[in-house]
């Protein structure tokens, strides 16, 4: 049976400012198309261990896909080191993208449905005030988030380090153009309300978009904890929401 491919949208929050209702404001979500393998159930060998091979060979997985990235990765190598045949890895997945995702999927998932319950908590924009607490609340959703990567922190290094050649090596590209629209379609939203609208433009929208996710991720890739991601962060949020609030007269 083959690999069918099904297409998810991740809900990202709008700059962590994103308004209550997904009908009454599209752009308080990132809309990010990932590509997704639906894993097609196998039947399970009698004789073996099935669940202890799965986890075996995904941890070595991990391993080779960190050390020499999608395409450097052999299944004959990962399938040595799990101590299984090259017919057992087959029993479990069904390529090696499959087994890519696998590893990635269910943490963009979770990442996904922790967006759509931050997102619930920010109020729509109606007037100035509406729009000085959304940023004021920003960086407490900005937390949560950076918990949850490094909850997940192999799954978002393989991400980040090894998908070249997966369906995911433009996640992060794909990431910044969809922030940067809908960033911009946040600040549209908030022009009535702000006393430079002149100011809201498509270059503020990337700039603001993009500053605080790679920060955290910088940090992530530089060996950084937790605690350093959080305040480097909160750095970056209250440098960022200080020049809009410049910028804008609010």
């Amino acid at each position: 049976m083959h690999a069918r491919h099904a297409l998810i949208e991740a809900h990202v929050l709008l700059s962590r400012i994103g308004p209550a209702s997904i009908h009454a404001c599209q752009m308080k979500y990132y809309s990010v198309i990932l590509r997704r393998t639906k894993h097609s159930t196998k039947a399970k060998p009698m004789g073996y261990d099935f669940d202890k091979t799965h986890e075996s060979i995904l941890e070595s997985a991990a391993r080779h896909f960190l050390d020499a990235g999608f395409a450097g990765a052999s299944i004959r190598q990962i399938c040595r080191d799990a101590g299984v045949t090259n017919g057992a890895f087959y029993a479990h997945f069904e390529s090696k993208d499959d087994l890519f995702a696998s590893l990635v999927e269910p943490t963009l998932e979770g990442l996904n449905n922790l967006y759509g319950a931050e997102a619930s908590r920010f109020r729509e924009i109606h007037s100035t005030d509406d729009v000085l607490e959304a940023l004021d609340l920003a960086f407490s959703a900005d937390e949560a988030i950076i918990r949850y990567i490094y909850d997940h922190a192999e799954a978002f290094n393989l991400l980040l380090k090894a998908s070249g050649g997966t369906s995911y090596e433009q996640l992060p590209d794909s990431i910044a153009e969809t922030e940067k629209e809908n960033t911009l379609a946040f600040f549209e939203l908030c022009k009535p309300f702000v006393n430079k609208p002149e100011n809201i433009s498509g270059s503020i929208a990337a700039q603001a978009s993009t500053f605080i996710v790679k920060t955290v991720f910088d940090c992530l890739l530089s060996g950084k904890s937790e605690s350093e991601a959080i305040r480097e962060a909160q750095l970056a949020s209250e440098f960022c929401l200080a020049g809009l609030k410049q910028i804008w007269g609010i």
